[in-house]
């Protein structure tokens, strides 16, 4: 009976080997391909990163306008919220409000796939390792040293994928984190300095008019 039950455990392993270096694979290439996402990003950043820096050393200074922010070069999230501040306004703050939320949730969806493959990654890689295991040592056993060699080569280059996977996905994560945290914190900094041209002509229709003397 246990003879048996370790049968069928050894052929499910085997049925398993095929779809885990599958996604092994397809795991790489989304890696590499994030990669360079990740290498276009930064090279947009550093070439905007200036006029960003300058105008939020303005608004520190109390003369950034938002006709200014409209007219500014960004890229990234920044200028997804800069198109947004452009488009707003009829909606004044607290649409814009929304805006930053929605870019906050939708920087919290762009780096669940890296929180994934951290983590997904060296857990692959081990049961790629795990699972050629069994037949090489079967092939050990009888003597079958082209088997061996052909599961232990399968089993390091899925250990090396898992944690290239892992590697990568953890050091773009914390990249990335470190951008959008600094990104939420500038534009929620810009949007309390800053108002929509709404919101301006609404001020001066609230600011006081004075009444002429009485003769």
């Amino acid at each position: 009976m246990t003879d048996r039950l370790v049968e069928i455990l050894f052929m499910v392993t085997g049925v398993l080997l095929t779809p885990v270096l599958l996604v092994l694979a397809l795991m790489s290439a989304a890696t590499l391909w994030m990669m360079g996402g990740l290498a276009r990003e930064a090279f947009e950043r550093w070439q905007t990163r200036s006029v960003w820096t300058n105008y939020l050393a303005s608004l520190k200074a109390d003369s950034g306008e938002a006709a200014a922010f409209r007219q500014l070069s960004l890229s990234g999230d920044p200028a997804r919220f800069q198109a947004w501040f452009r488009a707003a306004d009829h909606r004044g703050r607290p649409g814009l409000r929304k805006c930053l939320d929605d870019l906050e949730i939708d920087m919290t969806r762009r780096l669940s796939w890296l929180s994934f493959a951290t983590r997904v990654g060296p857990m692959l890689g081990l049961v790629g390792t795990l699972l050629p295991l069994g037949p090489a040592l079967r092939g050990l056993a009888s003597d079958d040293l082209a088997s061996l060699a052909e599961n232990l080569e399968i089993a390091f280059t899925s250990t090396v994928f898992g944690l290239l996977i892992g590697g990568l996905a953890y050091a773009a994560s914390v990249l990335r984190r470190n951008w959008y945290d600094q990104d939420l914190s500038d534009l929620e900094f810009v949007l309390d300095t800053i108002r929509p041209k709404n919101e301006q002509g609404q001020a001066c229709l609230d600011s006081p008019i004075g009444e002429p003397a009485d003769a």
